[in-house]
């Protein structure tokens, strides 16, 4: 493959101690997944990725003049509870670009989407956590196929928790996916074609990574039984080479072509009512 992939990894959060020291920030984290799955994925061989971090934290964001050039942006976690971003505008401003986020990027990104007026869709539920099988939907599944790594059931996706709240969704605008669902979660990812992808689970977390954040998430605030049935479950296999193939696939997937018209001074989709009304928000 003679390609390549531009990459904006925005940093939402720090990770906890014990992982920013061994393993870095949560770009570093996405860059290394992507980096692997692409060298030992053969479809994806010769792929080229050129990865720029950014501390969102402290307001670093993409320039206007590099937005220009890039072809997708990721969102990190982080423990903040979502809300509507002005980073969802660029869903609309620049449609070129693909958009990911995971657990808390795909918070912000379904809230800013996905909101009506004075709503918001996430809130707290339950806690999921360490490694839980995503049954994937049909729609999912028939454009990314099964799950390859997942030998008994390769129509679940097994991914990495640590989330408390949630995505209520009842319904999407046409030409939007759910990924699919947990026994506690109903919404765990949103896809559309070449433009939005987002997992509540975290492919960027192994073991270790989530090990960690779970010790420190629990520490004082979790009974003994509950903290230990929760690392338990961290140590079960997962499918993150398989969930980053689907993140490299998304990244190179062209948009379905859709009508379009003025609004504002920019073009926006007009097959969807909702994207209309996002972008009067933003």
């Amino acid at each position: 493959m003679a390609a390549s992939l531009r990459i904006a990894l925005l940093n939402c959060d720090t990770p906890v101690p014990n992982v920013l020291a061994k393993r870095g920030l949560y770009s570093d984290l996405f860059a290394e997944l992507l980096r692997n799955t692409a060298s030992k994925t053969p479809e994806l061989s010769g792929l080229e990725l050129d990865f720029k971090a950014y501390d969102s934290v402290k307001g670093e964001e993409p320039s206007g003049e590099e937005l220009a050039q890039l072809d997708a942006i990721v969102i990190s976690g982080a423990v903040h509870h979502s809300r509507t971003d002005h980073r969802a505008g660029v869903y609309i401003l620049h449609p070129s670009i693909k958009l990911f986020g995971a657990c808390f990027g795909h918070q912000i990104l379904c809230h800013a989407l996905f909101s009506g007026p004075g709503q918001n869709i996430v809130s707290a539920e339950e806690w999921e956590l360490g490694a839980c099988p995503v049954d994937l939907s049909p729609t999912f599944l028939s454009h990314f196929g099964p799950v390859t790594s997942n030998k008994k059931n390769p129509k679940q996706m097994r991914q990495q928790f640590v989330h408390l709240d949630h995505v209520a969704l009842s319904a999407l605008p046409r030409g939007f996916h759910s990924i699919g669902r947990t026994e506690r979660c109903a919404v765990e990812g949103v896809w559309k074609k070449g433009r939005l992808l987002t997992f509540q689970g975290h492919a960027e977390f192994d073991r270790m990574v989530n090990r960690e954040t779970v010790k420190v998430f629990g520490y004082k605030k979790w009974g003994n039984e509950f903290l230990r049935e929760a690392l338990d479950a961290v140590e079960r296999d997962d499918d993150s080479v398989w969930a980053a193939s689907v993140m490299l696939r998304f990244f190179l997937e062209e948009a379905d072509v859709e009508r379009s018209e003025r609004f504002g001074g920019n073009v926006v989709s007009s097959s969807s009512g909702e994207e209309l009304r996002v972008r009067a928000r933003l």
